[in-house]
């Protein structure tokens, strides 16, 4: 899939593109903490589909100073 946007609602059509393609799976996603990763936008959608997909954020980067 390829998309021109980078935000949550482009990434809310690739999360129902990949659960397009495997119906009958659980699909574990690693992410960073990007804002369109958190988006209420997304919620109702991951709600929905909670037993088919799962979220696995990286650990926050820590700031050096």
């Amino acid at each position: 899939m390829e998309t021109d946007q980078c935000n949550a609602q482009a990434f809310l059509q690739f999360l129902q593109y990949t659960l397009d393609q495997y119906p009958n799976k659980h699909v574990v996603m690693v992410l960073d903490h990007a804002k369109i990763h958190h988006a209420k936008v997304l919620q109702p959608f991951l709600h929905e589909h909670e037993e088919q997909l799962t979220f696995v954020f990286f650990p926050p980067r820590i700031r050096r100073v």
